[in-house]
């Protein structure tokens, strides 16, 4: 492996793609429906809809050369996103390898921002770290 596939937020089983996909799985298996979305473009990682009419938007995040910033990034996103609309959830969902950096942010202040965190671990194993339940 190159030391460009290594480091790539597409490869392995703490990346992002990763994190994504098992994420993805878990909320299928609790019922939710995930939106097709495009790769590229101001789309969250996640937008999924229950059949209550609930919606979640999820920022995903995996291992990285720089995952600090990039869960500073992510925390960006979440909050550009936030649009006031009733029934939506919003959710942080990290490689459990970097979840540090998503605790940076205090769970108090995420708590009252109303964003959830997640944990996938590199066997796909989804966690509630703090935040709403699902």
């Amino acid at each position: 492996m190159s030391d460009a596939n290594m480091w790539s937020p597409n490869n392995g089983p703490s990346s992002e793609a990763a994190v994504v996909e098992a994420f993805s799985a878990w909320l299928v298996e609790q019922g939710w429906e995930c939106k097709d979305l495009p790769p590229h473009g101001n789309y969250p990682d996640i937008d999924a809809r229950h059949p209550d009419g609930r919606r979640l938007i999820v920022e995903a995040k995996g291992f990285t050369r720089d995952s600090g910033t990039d869960l500073d990034t992510g925390y960006g996103q979440i909050l550009r996103r936030m649009d006031g609309a009733p029934d939506t959830a919003y959710a942080l969902v990290v490689a459990k390898s970097i979840v540090r950096f998503a605790q940076r942010v205090p769970a108090e202040v995420r708590s009252r921002l109303g964003i959830a965190l997640y944990t996938v671990d590199s066997s796909g194993k989804v966690e509630l770290v703090d935040g709403a339940r699902l």
